[in-house]
């Protein structure tokens, strides 16, 4: 189960830095999926924060926790509360925004299986680790 846990954290860290970098490189074209339309400094600046720079941080905590034993539980706690928040933001988004395009629907899918997987493995995991 512990081996897993590295590959699942260490797979989940290149997928939000390889997020954060692409929306940091090229943020227009990082929201176009998900009909932002950054129009401003402002606004090109905020999504280079916390859609680029803000994955590449969480990226690195979870390669942190992939690497480091001591770090892989408190990893797999970040990894659950942030996935976690994001489905209940995209819960309250669906019943008062209404249903999103496929695109948000699939990241919450796939949060939703992240903050599942991640839970499990802290359950999982043994108290040593």
């Amino acid at each position: 189960m512990l081996t897993f846990t590295r590959v699942f954290l260490a797979l989940s860290a290149l997928a939000f830095l390889l997020i954060g970098l692409n929306t940091f490189h090229d943020p227009v074209a990082a929201m176009a999926g998900i009909d932002l339309v950054p129009a401003s400094a402002s606004a090109l600046n905020e999504v280079r924060a916390n859609y680029g720079s803000l994955q590449i941080a969480f990226g690195a905590l979870l390669l942190a926790g992939a690497l480091s034993a001591s770090f892989l539980r408190p990893a797999l706690w970040i990894y659950f509360a942030i996935c976690g928040g994001l489905v209940a933001g995209r819960i309250v988004g669906l019943v008062v925004d209404g249903l999103p395009n496929h695109v948000i629907l699939t990241l919450m899918a796939t949060e939703v299986v992240t903050a599942l997987v991640s839970a499990l493995l802290l359950w999982r995991l043994p108290r040593a680790a």
